[in-house]
């Protein structure tokens, strides 16, 4: 009597089972779920854009909690990413990690190679910043090697300019400017501008510390060449920073003036007081340079009263002891 009772009772959960596997999904509710998430992943992107960052954080959270309900694991992929670099943007490098683990950790399973590329950067660069040297080339060369083996370009070009930076900041100039060379073949294959201005500014950056005047000149006139035909204003800015050092070095004041001309084209309408700071700086910079003290001073102020607004304590520090010369 037992058996039968065990057995009856057996199949009639197999059969509830049966019945419950044989319903059919509701569409309508996932779709439902689907749609939130994706409002809270654009709020989050508004939110980011507008540098609250905290408040981005917690849209993109409730956005990875609904991908994940519904099973929508290359959205969460992209999600991560995006709060890896809000963390970034903090200061929280440790939170940061995280969320670019879980992003590469996905990316694997989903036999996603572009993703995993670009998370092995993330987490180089991430590993820097906390001082882990060793373990940020191991993840740039990780990527490196996921790159080439899929021939992505683009990732290529991404890892070898990192590889460049990490040697250039550790003074192997030679090494920085092998990697730079050889990333800016790929970064014109990938047709990625802002890309190519990139890494010409650094190639520029390193023949600038070995002293190569000639060739650091033509790597920023190109970089700023990209940064125009792109209309990305850092790297323009960059390569003209870089153009007026090098300028400056050989005292030729009037392509110095020429090339700070295009920065104060590009920063004195900017909202981005960082940007019209360092205008102010190098403008205080070439009127010193060239003896007119009056407009000097005049631009130190302007440069000091930001460094203090922007609690740029070093910067301020450096400002006050130029102004006390004056």
């Amino acid at each position: 009597m037992l058996t039968a009772l065990l057995g009856m009772s057996a199949a009639y959960a197999q059969g509830t089972l049966d019945d419950q596997l044989r319903q059919p999904v509701n569409r309508e509710a996932i779709n439902q779920q689907r749609d939130v998430a994706d409002q809270l992943f654009r709020l989050g992107d508004r939110q980011a854009e507008q540098a609250d960052y905290q408040s981005a954080l917690r849209a993109w959270r409730q956005a990875v909690e609904l991908y994940y309900e519904i099973g929508d694991t290359a959205s969460m992929e992209q999600v991560y990413g995006k709060i890896g670099s809000a963390y970034a943007q903090l200061g929280d490098y440790t939170g940061a990690e995280t969320a670019v683990r879980r992003q590469l950790a996905i990316a694997r399973d989903n036999q996603n190679f572009s993703t995993q590329i670009f998370a092995w950067n993330t987490l180089g660069t991430l590993r820097l910043q906390r001082g882990g040297v060793e373990s940020a080339i191991q993840s740039y060369e990780e990527a490196l090697n996921i790159a080439y083996s899929i021939q992505n370009f683009e990732g290529i070009g991404l890892s070898l300019s990192n590889l460049g930076l990490l040697a250039f900041a550790q003074g192997e100039y030679d090494a920085a400017i092998e990697y730079y060379e050889l990333a800016g073949n790929y970064r014109i294959r990938a047709g990625n501008l802002v890309g190519r201005a990139n890494t010409s500014n650094n190639l520029g950056d390193a023949y600038l510390a070995q002293g190569i005047q000639g060739k650091a000149i033509g790597a920023y006139r190109l970089a700023l060449s990209y940064g125009r035909d792109s209309n990305d204003v850092t790297s323009q800015l960059h390569a003209i920073d870089g153009l007026t050092d090098v300028y400056s070095a050989r005292r030729d004041w009037n392509q110095v003036r020429t090339y700070l001309d295009e920065r104060i084209a590009l920063t004195s309408n900017s909202d981005n007081d960082w940007f019209r700071l360092v205008t102010y700086k190098r403008l205080g910079e070439f009127y010193e340079a060239t003896g007119e003290l009056t407009l000097a001073r005049d631009q130190y102020e302007r440069a000091y009263e930001l460094a203090r607004l922007l609690e740029q304590t070093n910067l301020e520090v450096e400002l006050f002891n130029r102004l006390l010369n004056f």
